[in-house]
């Protein structure tokens, strides 16, 4: 068996496979139209906006009766049909490509027709392999890839409205999240802020809740086909994420915050200004929302940073201690979470000493 790797231009590959030249081997893929059209459409805009993808796999043998070499296409099957539909007008892309929206490749101007076809795609050939061999590529091939995890499972496995908001939020807020220290490059890399912000949209869906990957599924599912409130949280994560990038600054370079204190920041700044449903007033020390973010943002500073002091001195038997406490064990829970938000919401309303003093 011997493997050559080569570049191929998109006007080659579609060239071959409208000449059947390139073929796809249905014993190793999967069948045609697994991709649903805002993947398929996210994948052309991949190529549009000059980005790479993985490289594809070419099995190339020799027909002894017509001698002619054959292509079949062992991994790459989805992407290439993607290619090859495009180009023959077959596909019209989604909303989720913001610049070519509603686009065939027939709309696309002259020269951005041409930069298409000319894109040049990785490929590896492989030539005079057996079936065990090309099997043993495969086997080879899933044995050191990555297992997905929670997020990366639901931005596979759904293709609706909610995954595309989260992927756009995602898209707008990782350089905050890598700039504040919150997640670094890697766990940018994998998911781990969709998940920060879905769970952000389940508090403005059905409030405060124990962490559960099957829970925020259920939030992909629940908004998958349709998404009618997709202004209202867009509106709401955008703004509050702009406060607390714009106004609290100084506060997330210096304390570089958790991914769950910065949750537990956000609900306490959407309790304020526009409650949080189901969210019962006694766990909140009674507090009600004011319409506002904060009362005062120089006093509302000087109070986060009182207790995000106390957290990084590890203060479990000062005045804030309950709080420092729900931000060591189980930051996930329920429970914790609300404690985390109830004196975050004092702290913004510059009112922490009435916390402070019904714990004494």
């Amino acid at each position: 068996m011997n493997v050559t790797r080569n570049v191929f231009t998109i006007s080659d590959l579609s060239n071959w496979m409208d000449n059947r030249d390139l073929v796809v081997n249905h014993n190793y893929q999967r069948s045609q139209g697994l991709w649903p059209p805002n993947a398929r459409s996210f994948f052309i805009d991949t190529i549009l906006n000059g980005f790479p993808f993985p490289k594809v796999i070419i099995r190339q043998t020799v027909n002894l009766k017509t001698r002619k070499s054959v292509r079949e296409i062992i991994d790459g099957q989805q992407r290439l049909t993607s290619i090859h539909d495009f180009i023959n007008n077959k596909m019209t892309l989604t909303k989720v490509s913001e610049l070519f929206s509603g686009m065939k490749y027939a709309d696309l101007e002259e020269e951005k027709q041409k930069d298409f076809l000319s894109y040049e795609v990785s490929v590896d050939t492989i030539i005079g392999a057996s079936e065990e061999e090309i099997l043993e590529v495969f086997r080879r091939m899933n044995s050191y890839t990555l297992p997905l995890n929670e997020p990366e499972k639901r931005h596979a496995i759904f293709q609706g409205e909610f995954k595309w908001f989260i992927s756009d939020l995602s898209k707008k807020y990782n350089p905050m999240f890598e700039s504040y220290k919150i997640f670094n490059t890697k766990q940018l890399s994998r998911m781990e802020d969709t998940d920060l912000i879905t769970d952000m949209c389940q508090v403005l869906d059905i409030g405060i809740e124990k962490r559960i990957n099957s829970k925020l599924s259920d939030l992909y599912r629940k908004f998958d086909l349709t998404f009618p409130v997709k202004d209202e949280y867009n509106q709401k994560v955008s703004e509050t994420l702009d406060y607390i990038k714009i106004e609290f600054a100084d506060l997330c370079n210096d304390y570089s915050l958790p991914g769950y204190t910065l949750y537990s920041l956000f609900a306490a700044m959407i309790f304020n200004r526009w409650g949080i449903q189901g969210l019962q007033p006694t766990a909140v020390a009674n507090f009600e929302s004011i319409g506002v973010y904060l009362n005062d943002k120089e006093a509302a500073i000087n109070n986060l940073n009182t207790l995000f002091k106390a957290v990084e001195l590890d203060d479990e038997t000062g005045p804030y201690s309950e709080y420092v406490k729900a931000n060591k064990k189980s930051t996930g829970n329920k429970g914790s979470r609300i404690t985390r938000t109830k004196w975050l919401v004092a702290a913004l309303q510059n009112e922490i000493q009435r916390v402070t003093m019904a714990r004494q």
